[in-house]
């Protein structure tokens, strides 16, 4: 699975239809990985529900850490 600049609009607009997102596939994470996985969490929201991300490999976790996300994505 890879979410980056040049299929995130697509990955948008097709956010998952589960309340759990495994991670453990993701081959690379960069700045629009995180945006898409903060939309997707916000769209839960709004259903009335919590996006949980489970297995999420070392580098999106990192990522997340340094642009201080990872609380609000559950990381």
């Amino acid at each position: 699975m890879r979410i980056s600049f040049d299929n995130a609009g697509a990955a948008l607009g097709n956010p998952p239809a589960t309340d759990s997102v495994d991670l453990s596939k993701l081959a690379d994470a960069d700045s629009a990985t995180l945006a898409v996985l903060i939309a997707w969490s916000a769209q839960a929201r709004a259903r009335g529900t919590t996006l949980r991300y489970l297995n999420a490999p070392p580098a999106l976790r990192n990522l997340a850490h340094l642009s201080d996300i990872d609380g609000l994505l559950g990381l």
